[in-house]
């Protein structure tokens, strides 16, 4: 999926679950366990992994405030990575600049607001481990004889972690997000309706049972219809699993 599609509206959504954290909330901490192996580019995949591996997720579980200021890092890896690739040229805005934003967006509630990872969402669940894309999605960096006791990591990172594998991840992400979710209104109204990720068909479906339950129970702003959900997604897929040269998921234009 074009990042350029799904990127922004999951920045917004992250940070705001890092700038509402509490440690007690231990959905969080696997949610974002769980972010390298779902996110619907494999070479942000990749990336992702390697940035937490340099700066670890766990010693920002200790408060809200370590937590945010972690994820403003690794977006900034992110940033620079896309300025290596002439994909981005504005400089990172300083972490106090982010904080503002968030806490503004935070105390202007969650009724009659935007819901922040639509694009974000939608897009994780039309990259279903199971899907002919995914399954088709080629290795990359990968040994000719990869070691069979290698970790789940480091075959998430040669994109050769099987459907069935990556399914422990996909679920554990869905089964966190809602408690995840950066405000209590929003936690709630998740609860509306299941979610079935046995397929992308089921997937798209029930999370967009749920979107249209909280569109209407918070008086969300950024409706959409499932016509038009599903056009967009289909207009944003960017074909980047069979690619080996790339290092960013992009429609060609």
């Amino acid at each position: 999926m074009d990042t350029k599609y799904w990127g922004p509206s999951g920045w917004r959504l992250l940070h705001l679950i890092t700038f509402t954290y509490e440690p007690s909330n231990k959905a969080v901490a696997a949610l974002f366990q769980s972010l390298p192996f779902v996110l619907p580019c494999k070479f942000c995949r990749a990336s992702l992994h390697q940035y937490m591996e340099e700066d670890p997720l766990e010693p920002a579980l200790v408060s809200q405030a370590a937590l945010s200021k972690w994820l403003y890092r690794i977006h900034c890896q992110v940033n620079a990575k896309l300025r290596d690739q002439h994909l981005l040229k504005d400089e990172d805005p300083p972490f106090a600049s982010v904080k503002r934003v968030y806490e503004e967006r935070i105390a202007s509630g969650c009724i009659r607001t935007e819901f922040e990872g639509w694009e974000f969402l939608f897009s994780i669940a039309e990259n279903h481990p199971h899907c002919l894309a995914a399954k088709k999605s080629t290795p990359m960096n990968c040994p000719p004889n990869p070691p069979a006791d290698a970790s789940d990591g480091m075959k998430n990172q040669w994109n050769v972690l099987s459907p069935g594998d990556r399914m422990k991840y996909y679920k554990m992400f869905w089964n966190s997000l809602g408690e995840s979710l950066p405000f209590k209104e929003w936690r709630a109204a998740w609860l509306c309706s299941t979610l079935d990720t046995g397929s992308r068909a089921a997937i798209i479906r029930t999370l967009w049972l749920k979107r249209r339950c909280m569109e209407d129970d918070l008086q969300l702003v950024n409706r959409d219809t499932f016509q038009g959900l599903c056009k967009a997604l289909k207009e944003h897929r960017s074909g980047c699993g069979k690619k080996k040269r790339a290092k960013t998921c992009r429609k060609p234009r």
